[in-house]
C-alpha cells in the first residue's frame, strides 16, 4: 500500500430487512382501491337524481365521458331512503301566528262596527268570506222606482263607506242589478242601462269625498243577469234590485282575477 493511496470508506450497514421497490406501487394501488370502495359505498346511499346531476357536471367540466357508477347499482336494489330526513318546509305566516289581521278581515270588522245602525235598519248589508267582501245597497232604500238618483239618506252613508275603503288597498267593483221586468223609458232603454246608471251613481259618491284610487275602481251593469232570488215573487224581485260593492285585496289578487271574482258572486240559480 502506497502512501498516496486514500483509505476506502466503509459502507454503512442497513439495519433490518430492506423494503422491495414494488411495495410503493402496491401501497398506492391499495389506497386507490380503498378510495374507490368508499365512493361506491357513498353512491349506494346517495340520491340517484342528485348524483346524476353531479356526474353530468363533472363530465362537462373535465371534457370526457366518465364511467357512470349508477350502472353499478342493481335495479332491484335501489338506494335506501328510509334514513333520509325530509327538509322541513316553513309554513306561511297566518293571522294566528303573527297576531295581525289581514286587510280583508280588518276592513270587514271596521264595516261591521262603523255601520251598526245602518245595518240594523237594513240600509246596507255586509257579507264576507275568505276572498272578498260584498257591501249591498237594497233598491228600496237607495233608489226610487226606475230611477238612478240616490235617496238623500244614502248619500252620506256611501260617502263614509268610500272614505273607509280608501284606507285599504282594494280592488273595488261597483255592480248594478235589476229584476227581470223589462223597462223602456225616455232615459233607459233596458235594464242594462238602468243597472249601469245606478252603479255609476254609487261610484260617484264613493269617490266624491274620499281618496279612493280610481285606477282600481270598476263599474259594472248586470241588468237582471245575476239574481239573488227568484223573480217569480215580489219579494224576490225586490232582493234582486240592488247595487253591490265587491272588495278584493290588491296584494293577493291579480287584475285578471277581478273579472273572475265578479262571476263568483253568489247568485240565485
Amino acid at each position: 500500500m502506497t502512501k498516496n493511496a486514500l483509505p476506502q470508506k466503509k459502507k454503512k450497514e442497513i439495519k433490518g430487512t430492506p423494503v422491495p421497490t414494488y411495495m410503493i406501487t402496491f401501497a398506492d394501488m391499495m389506497t386507490l382501491l380503498l378510495v374507490f370502495f368508499v365512493l361506491i359505498l357513498s353512491f349506494s346511499t346517495m340520491e340517484v337524481e342528485r348524483f346524476r346531476a353531479i356526474s353530468m357536471a363533472l363530465q362537462n367540466s373535465f371534457g370526457f365521458q366518465m364511467m357512470n357508477p349508477l350502472n353499478l347499482i342493481p335495479v332491484d336494489n335501489p338506494p335506501r331512503t328510509e334514513n333520509i330526513i325530509a327538509p322541513i318546509k316553513p309554513e306561511p305566516p297566518t293571522t294566528e301566528n303573527t297576531g295581525m289581521e289581514n286587510q280583508l278581515d280588518a276592513l270587514g270588522n271596521r264595516l261591521q262596527t262603523n255601520f251598526v245602525d245602518e245595518i240594523e235598519r237594513g240600509l246596507i248589508i255586509v257579507e264576507q268570506d275568505e276572498d272578498h267582501i260584498i257591501i249591498r245597497f237594497p233598491d228600496d232604500s237607495a233608489f226610487g222606482s226606475a230611477s238612478d238618483w240616490l235617496e238623500p239618506q244614502m248619500v252620506p252613508i256611501i260617502q263614509r263607506v268610500g272614505d273607509l275603503i280608501s284606507e285599504f288597498e282594494m280592488y273595488v267593483i261597483v255592480g248594478g242589478h235589476t229584476d227581470n221586468i223589462p223597462i223602456h223609458t225616455e232615459r233607459f232603454r233596458s235594464n242594462w242601462e238602468l243597472s249601469t246608471a245606478r252603479a255609476i251613481s254609487v261610484a260617484h259618491e264613493l269617490t266624491w269625498m274620499s281618496d279612493l284610487n280610481e285606477e282600481y275602481l270598476y263599474v259594472v251593469g248586470n241588468g237582471d243577469a245575476r239574481p239573488l232570488a227568484t223573480n217569480a215573487t215580489p219579494e224576490g224581485r225586490a232582493r234582486n234590485r240592488r247595487v253591490e260593492i265587491l272588495l278584493m285585496e290588491r296584494d293577493l289578487t291579480e287584475e285578471r282575477e277581478v273579472f273572475q271574482g265578479i262571476q263568483q258572486i253568489p247568485t240565485y240559480r
